[in-house]
């Protein structure tokens, strides 16, 4: 505390409304002031008591309700109290109906609405004027999550539940790979081809790893349409070549039968370097690209002509003369 001495009856004092301390109106003063070194109109302090922290003006000698200032003894009330109702705000609709006192004010014994923990366990009929109408009763939620199938573990609460945390080892939609995933989140794609043999009996699958049917075979006469292998349609800009595709597409009745060639660059885009496929129109794969590009090599002192789908660094007939870590050219290291 920050005084030893007695509280008298005439002395003027400071009261606590969180608690039920009691100090000297000068000792409370001094107080304030060594907590801060700057002046002005408010104080940031707490009170020596319960160390409730308050930011306010420098407090003055008035009755516990803050009603009266300097409140004269009166033998038949409590030393430093006005006498009067308190009236203080509880919280709720009701004033606090005892006389003028000190410390906190007494909870309001009105009786309020009916209430219920977060979950609904716990149901009265009546709450507490002042009390909330919700709690947690402690226990597991048990509310069904969003997935469906699972329930929430969480204690009661308020709000909506969390999401669900419960994993399994799922796999993906063609099957090849398998992951832990959460709860609600099974269903994925591995991204690779997909490699399921379709309707056909003939062909596999090329799409990505996906959900839902294969569907038709692409190469089908119905789906493929007048295209030839490279997938350009009848466009071609010699009649000859024209008549003779339309002719050949009339001849397709299944996926299995070859596609027509229209004898022009392929012009398909290979999947890692984005290049365009340099073959005549054909119908297996595209293969690797064998377009020339330039590359530097390791030690980036020169550039060497490589074919596009060479994987691997370029190694140049020059000493490197890059500093390794130790700070030590490679070339002079034993």
């Amino acid at each position: 505390m920050i005084c030893l001495n007695k509280v008298k009856p005439s002395h003027h004092i400071w009261s606590c409304d969180q608690c039920w301390a009691v100090f000297h109106l000068k000792c409370i003063k001094s107080w304030i002031q060594r907590c801060n070194s700057a002046g002005g109109l408010e104080f940031d302090w707490a009170c020596p008591g319960c160390r409730y922290h308050r930011v306010e003006r420098m407090p003055e000698y008035t009755c516990y309700c803050k009603k009266v200032p300097e409140p004269e003894l009166n033998p038949h009330w409590l030393a430093h109290s006005c006498g009067e109702v308190c009236e203080k705000d509880r919280g709720c609709p009701h004033p606090c109906p005892e006389l003028c006192h000190p410390g906190p004010c007494a909870r309001c014994t009105a009786v309020g609405g009916p209430g219920s923990c977060h979950c609904g366990r716990e149901q009265t009929a009546t709450t507490r004027c002042g009390d909330p109408k919700q709690w947690s009763c402690g226990a597991a939620c048990g509310q069904a999550l969003s997935c469906g199938q699972h329930s929430c573990k969480a204690r009661c609460h308020a709000g909506p539940c969390p999401p669900c945390t419960e994993a399994s080892e799922e796999s993906c939609y063609c099957g090849k790979a398998q992951e832990w995933r959460r709860c609600g989140h099974s269903e994925f794609s591995c991204h690779k081809p997909c490699g399921k043999l379709l309707d056909c009996q003939e062909h596999f699958c090329e799409r990505e790893c996906h959900s839902g049917d294969c569907g038709l075979c692409p190469r089908d006469p119905e789906r493929w349409g007048d295209r030839c292998a490279c997938g350009k349609t009848f466009n071609c800009s010699h009649e000859s070549a024209r008549v003779r595709l339309k002719r050949f597409v009339g001849v397709r009745r299944r996926c299995s039968q070859p596609l027509a060639l229209c004898k022009q660059t392929c012009d398909k885009r290979h999947e890692r370097c984005q290049h365009l496929c340099e073959k005549n129109c054909h119908e297996e794969s595209c293969g690797q690209c064998e377009v020339k590009v330039q590359r530097e090599c390791r030690c980036s002192r020169t550039r060497k002509e490589v074919v596009c789908s060479e994987v691997g660094d370029v190694m140049c007939h020059q000493v490197c003369r890059t500093k390794k870590t130790c700070g030590t050219p490679p070339f002079l290291q034993k």
